[in-house]
């Protein structure tokens, strides 16, 4: 996994076990990382009354809240963000700006080991994380219109029983492609980009040339002046 790293979790309808899959999600990361990792954890609620952050350990530990599952799993840090649809857009960049400031006077987390796991479908679709993955009942079940959104938008779709060991390594393979997808837009010019700089790229982030190579096809991006065979 590259640091920092966001990823959201939504799903077709209420009860279908995001909160759980979450829990799990923590805890396999706190196991692999051997707590090397701090985790944010935020839990959306939609609002029709009124907005608000909420990170007040009295009601972020009370017994039988997701939020307390979720910090009882290994999450460093809960936020409980209730807020309405029209407010949602707001609430969030004040989120971003109060995990900012908590991240940069804190003594006890580093900022560039840190993972922002959402829960909610609205709260995923305003903020766009690295890596959406998508929990899906059975084939013929109705979809709430959140949840379409963000099924369009999922990079990983688990229906039924799942492996949290296949799970770590999709988000790594879709955190890993995304990355090279990034960078070769960025150092290509007019689509296209040098073998040098395309290689460059492999050895930055840790991926045979052929990934990259493969990548590159997928976007149209022609890599010039390849005379090791790298690509």
């Amino acid at each position: 996994m590259y640091f920092p790293l966001s990823i959201g979790v939504g799903g077709s309808k209420s009860g279908v076990g995001k909160t759980a899959f979450i829990e799990k999600l923590i805890q396999k990361i706190k196991k692999e990382f051997e707590d090397k990792v701090n985790i944010i954890a935020v839990k959306y609620t939609k609002s029709s009354l009124y907005s608000s952050i909420i990170s007040d350990p009295s009601i972020i530990n009370r017994s039988g809240k997701d939020t307390e599952r979720l910090k009882k799993a290994g999450a460093d840090l809960v936020y409980w963000v209730k807020a309405t649809e029209p407010d949602l857009s707001d609430v969030v960049a004040k989120l971003k700006e109060e995990i900012l400031r908590v991240l940069l006077s804190s003594v006890h987390i580093n900022t560039q080991k840190t993972i922002l796991i959402i829960e909610g479908n609205s709260m995923v679709t305003v903020m766009q994380p690295d890596v959406i993955i998508f929990l899906k009942g059975c084939e013929t079940e109705y979809i709430k219109s959140s949840g379409e959104a963000v099924l369009k938008l999922a990079d990983i779709v688990i229906e039924g029983q799942y492996s949290m060991e296949e799970v770590m390594t999709e988000i790594e393979k879709t955190q890993q492609r995304k990355l090279i997808e990034r960078l070769l837009k960025e150092r290509s010019n007019e689509g296209k980009i040098t073998c040098a700089e395309a290689r460059k790229i492999a050895e930055e982030i840790g991926v045979p040339y052929l990934e990259v190579g493969r990548v590159a096809n997928e976007l149209k991006i022609k890599i010039r002046k390849c005379e090791l065979g790298c690509f």
